[in-house]
Order: C-alpha cells, then structure tokens, then sequence
C-alpha cells in the first residue's frame, strides 16, 4: 500500500514540474545529511517527479549519505552519490537502477559540458580523442558518453571543442567508469573571429548532415587534424571517423566517397571526392571531385570537377569543369570550362568555355565567352568584350573589335549589305544581296566568309576577304555558288564611315542539270576567263574577274 502511495503522489506531482525535459535531465534541489541512501532516494524521486526502480539486495541502500545538490540535474546527482557504480537507465518516469558489471570490458566517460560563467548546460560540443579520432557530441541537455571497448591509455585522454569557446583538454580517470562536470570558458578571439574558416561553400555542400554529428563537428573544429592517410568507405564512414571533415590527410582513399579537410598528396574516390580545405599534387574520381579551397596539380573527374577556390595545374572531366576563382593551367572538358574570374593558361571543351578573364586560348566545339582577352579564342562562336589577339571561328563579335555594316554593289548585284564581326585582323562576313528583274521576278543571294583588314596608313586600310554566296531566283533549287576573292582599300573618313573599291576573282560553281538558273549578269558583262564542265559531278566552273565597292558605317 505504501508503494502504491508513493507512486501515486509522485503521479499527481509530475505536471507540477518541467515537463519538456526527460526525468534524468530535471533540475533539482536536494539536502541529505546522514540520512539512509533509500529514504533520500524517495525525497529525491518526489522532487524530479520520477519513480526509481530497483533491488535493495543488489544495492547497499541502507548506508547513510551527506550531500547538498543546488539545481542540478537528477543524472548528476545520482553518479554523484553511487559514484558510478550504477548503471542508469530511464523507461518513461521510471528510472532504473542496476549495479554495474565490475569484469566490462569497455569504458564509459561521460558528464555535462557546463558554460564557466553561468554554468548552463552546453549542447552541440564536441567530445574526442585526438588519437582514435573517436568523438561525440552533448545533446540539447550539455550530456555525453564517450563509450570505449577494449581502451588502451589514450582512450582516457578527450579534447572539448565548441564555436566560440577555448579548447579544453580532458584526462579521465583510468576506471571502467567515470563522470565528468566539464567547464567551458569563452575566447573572446573566436568571437571576433566566427565564421572566418566555418564560411566555407564547400562545407555547406553535404546537405544531408545538417543537425548531424558530423555537420556539428565541422563546426566545432575547425583546426585541421593532420593524418598520414585515411580509408573511408563514404563521408564520415572510415579512419577518421565523423571528424573527416576536419581532418588533412598526405593520402586519402575513398571507396565510394570522402568528405575532408583538405589532402596533400593524392585522393582517389571510386564516386566521388569532397575537401572544404586546399588539394595539392592529385585527385581522382569516377564521378566528381568539390574543393573548397586551393586547388592544385592534376584533377581528374568522371563527370565533373567543382573547385571554389583558385586552381592550378590540370583539370579534367568528363562533362564540366567549374572554377569559382582564378584558373592557372589548362581546363579540359567534354562539355563545359567555367572560371568565374582569370584563366591564365587554356580551355579546351567539346562544347564552350567561359572565363571572365583570359589570358590564353580557348579552343571550344560551339561557343567561347570572356569578358578580357589576351590570346585566341577558336569556336564556332566566339564572344568577348575586348581581346588582344585573334577570335577564330564561325562568328566572333568583340564588343570593342570590329563591326561594320556595308551596302556596296559587285558584277552579279546593285544592291548588297554586309554585316563584318570579329577583329580586324581577322573578321566573319554575312552577306546579302539582290537584284529586280521585274514585278515578278527577284534574283538574290545569300553568304558567308572571312577577311583580314591590315592597316597601310592611318586612315587606310587593306582589305583581303573571301567568301561564297548562293545565287537564286526566286526559291532555293539548285546550286549556283559564286566564290569570290577580293583584294581592296578600305579609307576611313570619318570614325564610322568608309569607303572601299576593288578588283575581284570570282569561281562560279553550279549545277548543269537545272536549267533555270537565274542570270548572272544583267548590267555589266565581265569577260568569262575559264569555264569546265564536270560531267561526272554534273557540276561547272566559270572564272571571271569583276569588282566591288561601297560605304561602311560604324
């Protein structure tokens, strides 16, 4: 009847205390003063609101206790009283009480991380030994265990880390069991300090810890632990244990992938590679390598490379190759080159490159773009605002090279409008042209060529340009392709207007099979140099000289 008694108040006592907090972690004020450990276990359930459970045989209840425990946690008080020597375990209010076994082969450390100052409970630091690299972290109550099998004399040596506050170093007693009160004192430097190394992209990239041991180690330490070599099967699963993220290693392999501080040497990664910090001499990976920091040597990924930081060296990839910062070497890529600012060096992609800056050559299958060029940029299209050197390609516009727009007249046209891009040294032509035959009839053309335009005097140019048109009337049917070399003088007599004049040779080549072809002169009738027929091709060639000439603006 007493027991039910008991239970009951304590029942009816519960919604009178905290009841967010579990029984173990309730703060309590308690006195006993030679008083029967049994009876100051009923006084102390009745002030956590909780129930103990356990065997009067096994343990020695009857001695009598002296303490004074000022708003502490129900946990603390009782290691404190039973020294350890009890195994604690909580089931709803009921919290159970066995002896521990004397022959474990395993140690256990455990206690509350508390603030110095205001002795509040610290959640979130980080535990560990800085040999094993085995760590914890304290829950939202400040409390730890550190488990240990089979310890050596290093398992008793634990470092305390936490933003914001001084490193701590902690030597727990050599026995199977032991609880610790660790204070935590401010370091008014890290304060200044907060965020200055923790502000990495690249730490933030693994999403997936977040509130994890893992993502709050990274936090916490932030000094790098250096290690010869590390073998980790995925991020946080290896050697370094849930400490990976802050720790350097000469040689890292990664079965699947890792995720550290940095590496020095090599890192191969069967998926993938991450470092927060600097990667020196190599790095591999089947599907893709995410550097934070500086990145140099040779990187090699199987889809992709991401470095936040600079690069130097060699890059590599499958499909892309990005670089936030500056890039000093050469970029290859099956897809996409991508620096945020200055490549000095090369970018070769199957498909385009980007920098801000270059100081080199880009060599892409469809586009290059750069804002600043000092080299060459060879593509289909080549964009840049202004370059010291020469765009190769299909189209080029530099925003401060080269662009006219000309209306000029030839043999086979009065009226054609070109449209010039690139540098003048070396220049793509569009080209349009046309003729009236009557209401109903309209010859015209359309082309494509390059040109250089050498400068003779100050305000006079040379002109040298080839290019292919083809000559219809009315729809497309046939080929009539005239091919046109042109040699002329370019004087510029304003800052956006010129004129130009010069003798041309022109190849036509056509299709013999159709027969109505439009007519290729109508106004002036050069004299046909050479003229062969292809029977095999069904194609001719005529040779002819001729001229142009006109005006260009801007």
């Amino acid at each position: 009847m007493r027991i039910f008694i008991s239970t009951l108040l304590v029942l009816c006592y519960i919604p009178l205390i905290g009841q967010q907090a579990p029984v173990l972690e309730r703060a309590v004020t308690v006195t006993a003063q030679d008083e029967r450990l049994d009876i100051f276990l009923k006084k102390l359930s009745q002030e956590a609101g909780c129930v103990f459970s356990y065997s009067a045989s096994a343990l020695d209840v009857t001695r009598t206790i002296s303490y004074e425990f000022q708003n502490q946690p129900t946990r603390e008080i009782l290691e404190t009283i039973f020294d350890g020597k009890v195994k604690i375990k909580q089931k709803g209010i009921y919290v159970i009480l066995t002896p521990a076994p004397e022959d474990a082969k395993e140690v256990v450390i455990r206690g509350y991380i508390v603030d110095e100052n205001s002795g509040s409970r610290i959640s979130e630091a980080t535990v560990y030994n800085p040999v094993t690299l085995r760590s914890v972290t304290t829950d939202q109550y400040g409390y730890f265990e550190y488990v240990v099998k089979k310890p050596t004399a290093d398992d008793y040596k634990l470092i305390v880390k936490k933003v914001d506050y001084a490193d701590t170093v902690v030597l727990a007693p050599q026995k199977r069991s032991s609880f610790q009160r660790i204070s935590l004192s401010i370091d008014k430097e890290k304060i200044n300090n907060v965020g200055e190394n923790f502000a990495k992209p690249a730490v933030k990239a693994w999403t997936w810890t977040k509130n994890s041991i893992a993502s709050i180690n990274l936090g916490n330490v932030r000094d790098p632990i250096h290690r010869t070599w590390q073998v980790s099967f995925v991020p946080f699963v290896g050697t370094n244990r849930k400490l990976s993220g802050s720790v350097t290693n000469d040689w890292s392999f990664n079965i699947i992938g890792g995720y550290s501080a940095g590496t020095t040497k090599a890192e191969f990664g069967g998926v993938f590679n991450i470092n927060t910090g600097d990667v020196k001499a190599f790095q591999a990976a089947g599907m893709f390598n995410l550097n934070g920091g500086k990145t140099s040597g040779a990187q090699l990924g199987g889809m992709f490379n991401l470095n936040l930081q600079s690069t130097s060296g060699v890059q590599a990839a499958g499909f892309a190759n990005l670089n936030v910062q500056n890039m000093q070497g050469v970029q290859l890529a099956g897809f996409l080159n991508l620096t945020g600012k200055h490549t000095e060096g090369g970018q070769v992609a199957g498909f385009a490159n980007i920098s801000k800056t270059i100081t080199g050559t880009q060599i892409a299958g469809f586009v290059n773009i750069a804002k600043h060029i000092s080299g060459s940029q060879i593509g289909f299209l080549n964009i840049a605002d202004s370059i010291r050197g020469v765009p190769i390609g299909f189209l080029s516009f530099v925003a401060k090279g080269y662009h006219t727009l000309e209306l000029g007249a030839d043999e086979v046209m009065p009226v054609n409008i070109s449209f010039r891009t690139g540098v003048r040294a070396f220049y793509n032509i569009i080209s349009v042209g046309m003729r009236l035959e009557n209401t109903d009839s309209v010859t015209w053309s359309f082309g494509y060529g390059v040109g250089t335009s050498p400068r003779i005097l100050k305000k006079l140019y040379l002109n040298i340009e080839a290019t292919a048109n083809q000559v219809n009337k009315g729809n497309i049917e046939a080929l009539n392709l005239v091919n046109r070399m042109y040699a002329g003088l370019d004087f510029q007599v304003a800052r956006k207007f010129a004129i130009y004049a010069g003798p041309t040779v022109s190849i036509r080549i056509y299709d013999t099979t159709f027969n109505r072809h439009a007519e290729l002169f109508t106004y002036y009738t050069p004299t046909i140099q050479s003229e062969r027929t292809y029977t095999q091709h069904d194609l001719a060639s005529q040779i002819w000289w001729g001229f142009r000439a006109g005006v260009r603006l801007f």
